[in-house]
């Protein structure tokens, strides 16, 4: 069922409300017998330790890989990632196709393209679904255009009035010195004023908004943009640089293809700005029928990490939003990751009876005394992300179970949090959600364990979370 995410309460764009209320302690679990519990409950869950695919889960290998290397997106896995899986399971019949309900920077789609087979991505982050969409129509463009274009923006001395979007962080001259905010638009306006096509307007604003690290002294570190001062450059020198490695791409991978060793044909690949909990809807409003072979993703991690805030450069110099009201609509639209609006509460796994046992668990991490300190913001907020996480989860899960194919895989890349003291295990509750909608569960295979950032004692999991469909 459609679930509508319009009608949230209204809430301050850089704010939460917390309660005032004095906390009860509850009569629930604490986070050591809570330890206990999953410990005996993963004893009959087919965990596979294979510390071989530990460092596909980083973007690292990405940095320096054609098209992948435009935009360090951080939050992405390496696209060997997608080949490993690719030659490790077999999609179910020769025209099966692949899903990317998460898209992000189109890492899977690429990888996809690479080998010949179709894909589709959802992404509901306007930027990220621009980047992705972009990335993957690299063979529309050709590189002696852009060379020409990227000369005439850079020679543009008109800059007409225009007023910086009400981004406040864009005003900041701590963050954005020089003047190195306003030269951005300029570029921008110049960009959009060329009487060129919109694919080469769309490459230069790509390798514009890529450029915003290079010339600012904000950094994108884990749930933040943080400030770091650095050695930065001025405005145009960094598009010239960027818009030069795309360039040089470009001229890679055509050359590659009159030698042969590129595959001249380019299978269909769409990037889709939607909601993964609505995946059959969106994909039927865009006429796209499909059944695919592997749906392959990493969604949100239950974290706090809220990507409307951490790409909020990008999408207000990018036009992707013009005002606060936008930015509040865009998050309350985002997976229930994070506690940075007033998300409507739901209670899919309460009222569905199959999913009693993942719901008696998801309830016993909402109420654990661990969570936080008495009365601290953390006590009020965390339960309502991790409740608000795991129905999200079941209505991802439920909407991929309709579009993939009988022997098809869904192969759920997720990290494991903390909340105060309470470990909260992602991969596992996800795994059991599947279990309760029907899906076979063929392995969580723990590809690394990386260190919680506020306790260093205990290593948190990542995980593929692999499921099959059958009859």
């Amino acid at each position: 069922m459609k679930q509508d995410y319009s009608l949230a309460p209204k809430s301050e764009i850089d704010s939460t409300e917390f309660e005032t209320v004095a906390d009860v302690v509850p009569l629930y679990p604490n986070s050591s017998q809570l330890n206990e519990t999953f410990a005996e409950l993963e004893r009959s869950l087919p965990f596979v330790e294979d510390e071989s695919w530990g460092n596909l889960l980083r973007f690292t290998d990405n940095l320096t890989a054609p098209l992948h290397r435009w935009f360090l997106f951080k939050e992405g896995y390496s696209y060997k990632l997608v080949d490993k899986i690719l030659d490790r399971f077999d999609l179910p019949g020769k025209s099966s196709a692949i899903l990317d309900p998460f898209s992000g920077s189109g890492t899977t789609l690429l990888a996809a393209q690479k080998r010949g087979i179709p894909s589709v991505g959802l992404e509901i982050n306007p930027f990220a679904a621009f980047l992705g969409r972009i990335k993957t129509q690299w063979y529309r463009i050709e590189p002696e255009i852009l060379e020409k274009e990227l000369s005439l923006v850079l020679q543009d001395n008109e800059h007409p009035p225009a007023n910086l979007p009400a981004l406040s962080t864009l005003h900041n001259n701590k963050y954005f010195p020089n003047g190195h905010a306003d030269e951005l638009l300029k570029l921008r306006n110049a960009i959009l004023r060329r009487p060129c096509s919109q694919e080469t307007k769309d490459f230069l604003l790509l390798a514009l908004l890529a450029s915003i690290e290079d010339v600012s002294y904000l950094h994108k570190d884990g749930r933040l943009l943080r400030f770091f001062q650095r050695d930065i450059i001025p405005p145009k020198e960094a598009l010239s640089n960027r818009t030069k490695i795309i360039i040089e791409d470009l001229e890679n991978l055509i050359q590659q293809d009159e030698n042969g060793t590129q595959n001249p044909c380019i299978p269909q690949t769409n990037v889709i700005q939607g909601d993964a909990r609505d995946l059959d809807s969106v994909l039927d409003q865009h006429e796209i029928s499909d059944q695919f072979g592997l749906i392959l993703y990493s969604p949100p991690y239950p974290n706090n990490f809220d990507y409307s805030e951490i790409y909020k450069c990008e999408l207000w110099l990018g036009g992707f939003l013009n005002s606060y009201e936008e930015w509040r609509n865009l998050r309350l639209r985002t997976f229930r990751s994070h506690p940075s609006c007033s998300f409507p509460e739901t209670h899919c796994l309460k009222d569905n009876v199959a999913l009693r046992e993942v719901y008696q668990l998801v309830e016993k991490m909402a109420k654990c005394p661990d969570i936080g300190e008495p009365g601290s913001r953390a006590r009020v907020r965390a339960p309502k992300v991790i409740r608000g996480y795991f129905d999200d989860v079941y209505l991802m899960l439920e909407q991929q179970k309709i579009r993939l194919k009988t022997s098809g895989y869904i192969i759920c890349v997720v990290g494991n949090s903390r909340h105060g003291n309470l470990h909260v295990r992602a991969d596992t509750i996800i795994a059991k959600i599947g279990q309760a909608i029907g899906l076979e569960l063929v392995e969580i295979r723990v590809a690394r364990h990386r260190q919680s950032r506020s306790q260093q004692v205990q290593k948190l999991r990542e995980s593929l979370v692999v499921f099959q469909k059958n009859n």
